[in-house]
């Protein structure tokens, strides 16, 4: 009787750590890359960290869904290897441009806000980069 119900443990906590190990907070996909949010998502996002209006997020969804768009078609036009720094003007173009957007929907503290938070993502994107290098 002992024999079995010690059998019948060690099999119990083999199957929860065999379960407990197969399961991950956060998985990418086949291609590797993390999914981008939606412009809604991403409006979410900005609306608990900056504490926008409606009328903000309103703004904000229309003015990223119409960059989305414009990026998807420079996207679709395949660079050649002259293209390139054409192709990095556009982009920095449509930064610019997303930038002036977007000073004309946040106040100045919303947008020293952002601002403050895009150097801390930049800073960290590229922490993690070195960090990538020294494992390699």
């Amino acid at each position: 009787m002992k024999k079995m119900l010690l059998l019948l443990a060690a099999a119990a906590l083999t199957a929860a750590s065999a379960s407990a190990q197969t399961t991950t907070p956060m998985q990418r996909p086949a291609n590797g890359q993390m999914q981008q949010a939606t412009p809604e998502q991403q409006a979410d996002r900005l609306t608990k960290q900056l504490g926008l209006s409606a009328d903000q997020r309103t703004q904000l969804v229309t003015m990223e869904q119409a960059r989305r768009t414009e990026m998807q078609a420079m996207h679709g036009q395949q660079p050649t290897e002259g293209d390139r720094a054409a192709m990095r003007q556009n982009m920095q173009t449509m930064r610019t441009k997303y930038d002036t957007q977007l000073k004309g929907i946040l106040t100045a503290d919303q947008y020293a806000k952002y601002e403050q938070q895009r150097e801390n993502r930049m800073e960290n994107r590229g922490n993690r980069k070195m960090k990538m290098k020294v494992k390699s």
